[in-house]
């Protein structure tokens, strides 16, 4: 079955700032490791070992603990994320009087970093494979009901 049709051939792009934390910070972790796409925005929260939240209280409360860790060759422990945070290529901060007027410095820049790349680097489609030519007989051909 050829269903490469359905995979994502773009340039990728991933805003992160200090608020980016546990699974945002090991999806941009990845894309930057594995070389898919641009991080833009400023460095992430810095939680790399995950909260679980089933210790209950007796009032009903919940407290959180770091409990689950992730590994890699490269960083060991917290994947590159615990203390250090993902650090984005392009640093951009978010002035907070222009986000509370509904600018976003880091948007902008991203557009930006975008367009510049796809004049470098155009998105090269493939070419269809055409419909498959199916050399068998028909299962109905030389049957005789």
């Amino acid at each position: 079955m050829w269903d490469e049709q359905f995979a994502f051939r773009g340039h990728l792009i991933v805003l992160v700032d200090e608020k980016t934390s546990s699974d945002a910070e090991a999806f941009a972790r990845g894309v930057s490791e594995l070389g898919l796409g641009k991080i833009v925005g400023k460095r992430s929260w810095s939680g790399g070992i995950w909260l679980s939240s089933d210790n209950k209280l007796v009032d009903g409360g919940i407290t959180t603990a770091p409990e689950y860790g992730v590994y890699n060759d490269k960083y060991g422990w917290g994947m590159g994320i615990e203390q250090m945070g993902v650090a984005p290529d392009v640093e951009v901060d978010n002035n907070p009087r222009d986000a509370f007027e509904g600018r976003d410095a880091q948007l902008k820049v991203a557009i930006s970093v975008l367009k510049e790349w796809l004049k470098k680097e155009e998105v090269v489609l493939p070419k269809k494979p055409g419909r498959p030519m199916n050399k068998r007989k028909k299962d109905s051909e030389g049957c005789s009901a």
